[in-house]
């Protein structure tokens, strides 16, 4: 897939979330995971295989959303978003040695 094409796919998601954020619960989970898959994709040629934690935090108005995901080839990125229409933070999770 072209990089073009999925950042016309990342861009139109996004607006998906923002329109949709009035929608029940599941419906919206499915919908920021498609933007994280999509922006995965494109900023860090993560291909998707799951997510290993996450969790939704209603702080102050906000509707923040958290966790870890693992990619195919076995790389594991954190995520955090505070708004439904901002992009994602993604940090790649590197072991620590303390």
């Amino acid at each position: 897939m072209g990089r073009s094409v999925i950042r016309a796919l990342l861009a139109a998601s996004l607006l998906a979330v923002v329109a949709a954020s009035g929608h029940a619960q599941s419906q919206s989970q499915s919908e920021w995971e498609t933007v994280l898959r999509l922006q995965l994709a494109d900023e860090s040629k993560c291909e998707f295989l799951r997510i290993v934690s996450m969790r939704q935090l209603p702080v102050s108005g906000l509707d923040e959303i958290e966790g870890r995901v693992r990619c195919t080839d076995g790389r594991e990125f954190d995520f955090s978003r505070q708004k439904a229409h901002q992009k994602f933070t993604i940090r790649l999770c590197q072991p620590a040695v303390c």
